[in-house]
C-alpha cells in the first residue's frame, strides 16, 4: 500500500517537474524581421498573396463528418459497451 503511494508521488512529481522545466526553457523570439525565403533576390517589392478559405471549408467538412457518424449512431446502445 505505502509502496503504491510512493509511486503515484514519485510520478506526480516527475510529472509537474517535467511541465515546469518546459516552460522555464521557452525563451522569447527576439527576430523583429519576419524572414521568408520566397522573397529573396528580388530587387523590387514583392507582396504575398492573402490566404485563401480552404482550410474553413476542411474544418466544415470535418465537422459536418463527426456530426454524421454521431447521428448514424446505433440508439441502442449504451455507454457501457
Amino acid at each position: 500500500m505505502m509502496t503504491q503511494m510512493r509511486r503515484k508521488l514519485l510520478v506526480i512529481a516527475i510529472t509537474l517537474a517535467t511541465m515546469g522545466a518546459g516552460s522555464i526553457s521557452a525563451f522569447a523570439d527576439d527576430n523583429v524581421k519576419s524572414y521568408d525565403g520566397r522573397l529573396d533576390d528580388y530587387n523590387k517589392n514583392v507582396t504575398l498573396d492573402s490566404g485563401g478559405t480552404a482550410l474553413t471549408y476542411f474544418t466544415w467538412a470535418g465537422l459536418g463528418l463527426i456530426a454524421l457518424v454521431v447521428l448514424f449512431k446505433d440508439a441502442k446502445r449504451s455507454h457501457l459497451d
